[in-house]
């Protein structure tokens, strides 16, 4: 029995960067989401986290469980409802919960760009709560920035995605590309909030890594991956993992094989432009 239909949100590019993530619909109403169908049509290009969306993600996916269990708990159920009834309404409270996610997520990501461009600080309190420890990190840490919410293309493996940022470290004098991830984080027995660094995280990185190489529009030399982790809950200081450069070639080509995983379940591989096309 499926409790509700959904259609997973999946990221698309055109060859050229395009974003291309929304279609106008059939009747003209207003706009729906890119589907497998169209990305053929158009040659679409899916994005690094489309493509790994193919992995299992065991801590996402336990998430996810227990906001169904809370909701199970804490929803009340009706008089006379049917069991049945119940289940769509915990599936549907479950997923505002995750939808809640997302967008503050996607609001603290968007308050980063701001004030790596311009210096302005959020007008929202409680997004100002949040965000400030990033700010924080974002003045003691980096050096210098070179790319900014950036779409980088990778035409031989077709694919592509936005990158938070690439900047020059302090603490290393290396050029890094960076991931913002937030995270609701959990104080251990001692009171201290620490956070979850998942394998897919890396395999994340190495692909914007490659693409920009590919492109050849980062003229620094890049170096390092570095993930930063902001607390969706509490004010804390971020925390920063810079990924071992010994591994990087095994997330380079775990995140092929993931590629190669996900050209096979979708039956589609996307095809590059040609070299006169792309330059035009």
């Amino acid at each position: 029995m499926i409790l509700i239909n959904r259609e997973s949100a999946s990221h698309w590019y055109l060859p050229d960067g395009t974003p291309y993530h929304e279609v106008v619909r059939a009747d003209g109403n207003g706009m729906r989401p890119v589907t497998l169908r169209d990305a053929r049509k158009s040659n679409a290009y899916p994005s690094v986290t489309n493509i790994l969306g193919v992995l299992a993600k065991p801590g996402l996916d336990a998430w996810k469980q227990e906001q169904a269990i809370l909701a199970a708990l804490t929803l009340p159920k009706q008089d006379d409802e049917p069991i049945d009834a119940f289940a769509r309404r915990v599936v549907q409270d479950m997923s505002v919960q995750v939808r809640s996610a997302a967008d503050l997520g996607s609001t603290v990501h968007a308050a980063i760009e701001v004030y790596l461009q311009t210096g302005e600080l959020p007008e929202n309190p409680d997004i100002l709560r949040l965000f400030d420890p990033v700010r924080l990190w974002i003045d003691e840490e980096i050096d210098r920035v070179a790319l900014v919410e950036a779409v980088a293309v990778h035409s031989e493996f077709g694919f592509a995605g936005r990158i938070d940022l690439v900047a020059k470290l302090k603490c290393s004098g290396t050029w890094a590309v960076i991931d913002f991830k937030t995270q609701k984080m959990k104080p251990d027995k001692k009171g201290i909030y620490q956070a979850s660094f998942y394998e897919t995280w890396p395999l994340q990185l190495m692909a914007y890594f490659q693409a920009l190489k590919h492109m050849g529009e980062c003229s620094r030399k890049l170096e390092d991956l570095c993930s930063v982790v902001i607390n969706s809950v509490e004010p804390t200081p971020v925390q920063v993992l810079v990924w071992p450069r010994e591994e990087h070639t095994a997330y380079w080509q775990a995140f092929q094989s993931a590629r190669e995983l996900w050209c096979f379940t979708k039956d589609y591989r996307p095809q590059s432009l040609p070299e006169t096309a792309q330059a035009a």
